[in-house]
């Protein structure tokens, strides 16, 4: 279930936020449930997934610091290569995609 929050509350908890368009990391985020979401004047902003000590802030208007879109794309498209792969069983590779994402908040902390 998600709670519904606030943009400032997420602001204040979360030192590294990243934000990133709506359907941008889909195949990335594929298993991971988000925690919260936020809603403005014309419906529903973004959702908020929690990996490790950081946030990702993903929809119509997400927020945080922006990503670069290549690098976005290049740990999205290896996380659909993996889901794509049906002849290993889910569990193997959704945790394999986890470990993607953790390289990708990884190097987010990098630049």
């Amino acid at each position: 279930m998600k709670l519904k929050t606030t943009k400032k509350q997420v602001k204040n908890y979360y030192n590294n936020i990243y934000s990133i368009g709506y359907c941008g990391a889909q195949n990335l985020l594929q298993g991971v449930k988000p925690f919260a979401y936020s809603k403005g004047a014309y419906g529903w902003s973004c959702d908020y997934y929690e990996i490790g000590n950081a946030c990702i802030s993903t929809g119509y208007n997400p927020i945080g610091e922006n990503i670069d879109y290549d690098l976005v794309r290049k740990y999205d498209d290896k996380a659909k290569a993996v889901f794509d792969n049906y002849n290993v069983d889910y569990q193997k590779r959704k945790n394999k995609v986890n470990k993607l994402l953790v390289k990708f908040i990884n190097e987010l902390k990098k630049q």
